[in-house]
């Protein structure tokens, strides 16, 4: 407070001082003189997200992205941060959120976790205090930096157009200055295919279940024969199903050999180009059921096998199908 009486009063008087030799009045704005105020957008925080040196392109299901994030308090107190990498793709909507994987995990910061969550733009990881909801926020003491590993993975559902994904970093409670969006490119691998069913059923001994099944290879032309394989379960259990499999073919039912719930379905001859998809029409219908402890109902996964001889499918989209076991009640009559 002394010190700044001291100099107001100094440069009062070398304004007088002016006046006096010059016989005329200093021209300057009254608010010259006045303390300048910090300006009323200033941020507290300071936040950046930076890939590590030597990034390689992405490719789907291959090599993904791992960044930095930084963020710095560059005041006296406490300050909330409640960051988001944002991640969209340059050129088609995915169909869906199942092309990409996230996590985080803490540098030098408290214990961390990445929660996916989206929005009507693209993709957003939220990272936030371990075990705490996607809205969370760190409270960054004063004076204080912290750091994480934030990365993340494209799966082969990410369109076959998609060459580059903009990532940027989002902080909703606007506390921070944050450092510009990234481009980084995408590469299209060999085998890059994905599986899409239309919809989920139940099967029984009186209904079958329809479905529409596209396999699309979003990566690099494949010019030779593809051998699909369709599967009920895992096979890490018995089923106490066994269901037939038939495939629209020129407008008629043809069955698909199989055992285990396993088929072979139709070769795609030739291969399928970049972005280009094979449909299959497929209908299963109960052939037997095994009732074991008076359990007449089971629900398990339609998916394509792992690897179609031209490289693994993305199975993260599946048809959950359920199977009624009840029996069909007997047509005969009894006599009296």
């Amino acid at each position: 407070m002394l010190a700044h009486s001291s100099t107001r009063r100094s440069r009062l008087l070398a304004a007088a001082t002016l006046v006096a030799a010059t016989g005329t009045a200093a021209l300057a704005p009254a608010t010259a003189f006045a303390d300048t105020p910090a300006p009323s957008n200033a941020k507290p925080l300071v936040a950046t997200l930076e890939p590590i040196a030597g990034q390689a392109p992405l490719t789907r299901g291959g090599n993904g992205a791992d960044l930095t994030m930084t963020v710095t308090n560059n005041s006296d107190q406490d300050q909330p941060f409640h960051p988001a990498v944002t991640v969209t793709p340059v050129g088609s909507a995915p169909n869906g959120w199942n092309w990409i994987d996230f996590s985080a995990k803490a540098i030098s910061a408290p214990a961390t976790s990445g929660v996916a969550t989206w929005g009507s733009n693209g993709f957003a990881g939220a990272v936030v205090p371990e075990n705490h909801m996607s809205s969370a926020p760190f409270t960054v003491p004063a004076h204080a930096t912290y750091s994480w590993a934030v990365s993340f993975k494209l799966k082969a559902a990410l369109p076959a157009d998609d060459t580059a994904v903009k990532v940027g970093l989002a902080n909703d409670l606007n506390d921070s200055t944050n450092s510009d969006p990234l481009t980084l490119p995408v590469a299209s691998p060999t085998g890059a295919l994905v599986q899409n069913f239309t919809n989920w059923g139940t099967v029984s001994y009186k209904q079958s279940f329809e479905t529409d099944l596209n396999l699309t290879n979003n990566g690099a032309g494949i010019d030779s024969t593809i051998n699909p394989t369709l599967r009920f379960g895992d096979g890490s259990r018995p089923s106490p199903a066994t269901l037939k499999l038939d495939v629209l073919q020129d407008g008629r039912w043809v069955t698909v050999p199989g055992s285990d719930n396993v088929w072979k379905l139709p070769p795609v001859v030739g291969g399928l180009g970049k972005g280009a998809s094979q449909h299959y029409k497929v209908r299963l219908s109960l052939a037997d059921f095994t009732v074991q402890q008076g359990v007449i109902l089971t629900s398990d996964w339609l998916s394509l096998a792992p690897d179609t001889d031209q490289g693994p499918v993305d199975t993260t989209v599946k048809a959950l199908v359920t199977v009624d076991g009840t029996p069909v009640p007997s047509t005969s009559t009894a006599q009296n």
